[in-house]
């Protein structure tokens, strides 16, 4: 398990598409560390449309993300992807 603090900079286009599994769904976004003077990013996809609505992220959001760190292989290269399984919202004041 990994896990990463920051603001969401980015959200991408939710993708779609069919699979031998059935339909599927997947969505990347992308978290910046705060208050560094050189941040990390972190590009995470979400899969799923059920997880994509639960987490329901907008840029701005400043979050918490548990993720597994995964890869797969497709004609002898390889593929990394981050996918999140839990993300905490930071309350926003009222």
């Amino acid at each position: 398990m990994s896990q990463c603090k920051g603001k969401v900079i980015a959200i991408g286009e939710i993708k779609t598409g069919e699979s031998q599994r059935g339909k599927w769904a997947s969505q990347q976004w992308v978290v910046e560390e705060q208050g560094q003077q050189y941040p990390e990013h972190w590009v995470l996809e979400t899969f799923g449309e059920d997880n994509i609505h639960k987490f329901d992220l907008h840029v701005g959001d400043m979050v918490e993300v548990r993720y597994t760190a995964r890869s797969s292989e497709k004609n002898g290269s390889y593929y990394p992807s981050n996918r999140p399984w839990e993300v905490v919202k930071e309350q926003q004041p009222a």
